[in-house]
């Protein structure tokens, strides 16, 4: 087959799995723009968009930027435009997924295959109707990996244009990706390319001014040098939310830590009136008001970024005087980086409606042979001493295939690099998803405990790639097969061979 008919049947596959999941109830959850605090209010969004841009400082502006577009000509029917666009975002996906296999000489078949698989399955499906910025940076670290593909290969502007633009918006939406994680792949690419230095920093020039300028902006209003200013949220999340109820009191009772640390994170700001001072109003309603007009908590208000360094502080302080609380953190993280995509708390809506098929994949694919009603039970299981059993409640395969395919990729690029097996572009693309892979899992896990598979979600399309990468290069089975098919095609001819004598011996012929 041509390649552009297997792109025409993994969209036709994308449009028939869709329409399956929509009729098994499946529907676009737009409910976090309403009650999530990664989105601005969406009042200001809709009539103060760029002044809310402007203010904004606990995370990048690109994310309410993609938003406030969508909710400004659609005020009502938002969930729909939303729907359509994230459509658009996993053809997308599906498409490069296979693209890069066959950048990487994975044979059509297995690209196909392995495309087609990550495509339907309910993890990928439950990510594209739900209303966060997942979806968005997964597509937008493949498109990444497409353009820089074709301007190694190309060297045209254009590609490289493409590619630091992919990597600029990425800086923008998701507060993972830094100022540092933009500079570093910049100076690799000027490193590697040597006759294509001058369009690299040409290319590279531009985003890298607009994300030194938002850095600087926040230095000037915020004083904080960062794309986000959530720090102290994380430090919450990684120390004082691992203590047991009887330690924050006995922390607090020695003063070790703030009283303020032991309330649940997004109380109402009246409750930290003891321990900060409420700030004089500004006249912006994005720094004002700690209460969105849709009851959510706004944390990007003025009053919570002297709650951030209280816990900032308080989180320090347990770093030095009990630094067992971060290695629960570790732990929790480590799990939950390895549990199924789809075994995610926030998809009450749509999971119940495809839960045996999630389960069946779950099982099968990625070996988790438990399940917990919520991440409340682990906790309990952990606290009752049934630690060994908890591995059964994660994916065990993801557990030991993504390690194994991790180090298979590094020795496989490493060793083709040094043969000259392995041509530029293939190469490039194979160091680029080892890097994505492994700076996103350092991050979310060294700084989070919670809900890392959904900070996974972005690198399966890479791991995917990676595994074609892995399968097609395992001669053995290969070999084997190959042998196995001519040794049953031949006894299969002669069984015929044999057969067709016989029967014309008793025809007389």
């Amino acid at each position: 087959m041509r390649e552009r008919t297997l792109y025409a049947l993994l969209a036709m596959l994308f449009a028939l799995s869709r329409l399956g999941y929509y009729f098994a109830g499946v529907r676009f959850d737009a409910r976090p723009v309403i009650h999530y605090f990664q989105f601005v209010d969406p009042e200001l969004l809709k009539h103060r968009l760029l002044e809310s841009l402007l203010y904004l400082h606990i995370q990048p502006p690109g994310w309410n930027l993609f938003t406030g577009v969508i909710l400004k000509p659609f005020p009502t029917s938002y969930p729909a435009a939303f729907h359509v666009t994230y459509l658009m975002l996993g053809l997308g996906i599906c498409w490069s997924t296979y693209y890069l296999m066959r950048a990487c000489r994975v044979s059509r078949w297995l690209a196909f295959t392995l495309a087609a698989w990550f495509t339907i399955s309910p993890g990928v499906a439950l990510f594209e109707n739900y209303l966060l910025y997942e979806y968005l940076v997964s597509f937008l670290l493949l498109g990444a990996a497409v353009a820089l593909v074709h301007f190694v290969r190309n060297g045209r502007t254009v590609s490289a244009a493409l590619f630091f633009a992919a990597l600029f918006s990425l800086v923008i939406v998701r507060n993972f990706f830094h100022l540092v994680y933009f500079v570093a792949i910049m100076a690799a690419l000027v490193f590697l390319t040597p006759t294509r230095r001058r369009i690299v920093l040409l290319c590279g020039a531009v985003p890298l001014l607009a994300i030194v300028g938002l850095y600087a902006k926040n230095w000037a209003l915020f004083g904080s040098f960062s794309g986000s200013t959530w720090m102290g949220m994380n430090m919450d999340t990684i120390t004082i939310h691992q203590l047991t109820q009887e330690e924050g009191t006995d922390f607090v009772s020695r003063g070790v830590i703030s009283p303020a640390s032991l309330l649940d994170l997004g109380s109402p700001i009246a409750l930290y009136g003891p321990y900060i001072k409420i700030p004089s109003s500004t006249g912006i309603p994005v720094l004002d008001d700690c209460v969105s007009s849709t009851g959510a908590t706004n944390f990007n208000c003025l009053a919570f970024f002297q709650v951030q360094r209280l816990y900032t502080r308080d989180g320090f302080r347990l770093l030095r005087t009990y630094p067992v609380v971060y290695l629960r953190s570790l732990e929790a993280a480590w799990f939950s980086y390895f549990l199924p995509a789809g075994d995610f708390p926030f998809f009450d809506l749509n999971r119940p409606k495809i839960h045996a098929l999630d389960r069946f994949w779950n099982i099968v694919f990625f070996g988790q042979f438990k399940e917990a009603s919520d991440r409340k039970e682990l906790r309990r299981l952990a606290a009752g001493g049934a630690r060994v059993s908890l591995a059964f409640y994660t994916g065990l395969f993801l557990m030991i295939g993504l390690p194994a395919l991790w180090l298979w990729n590094i020795y496989y690029l490493v060793m083709g690099v040094r043969r000259k097996t392995l041509d530029p572009p293939a190469a490039m693309l194979i160091g680029y998803l080892l890097l994505n892979i492994t700076y996103v899992t350092l991050i979310a896990n060294f700084l989070s405990s919670f809900e890392n598979n959904r900070y996974r979600f972005p690198l399966d399309a890479l791991y995917v790639v990676l595994l074609g990468v892995a399968l097609s290069r395992i001669k053995v089975p290969r070999q084997l097969a190959s042998r196995w098919w001519l040794q049953w095609r031949h006894s299969h001819l002669t069984g015929r061979s044999r057969s067709t004598a016989r029967d014309s011996a008793s025809s007389g012929l």
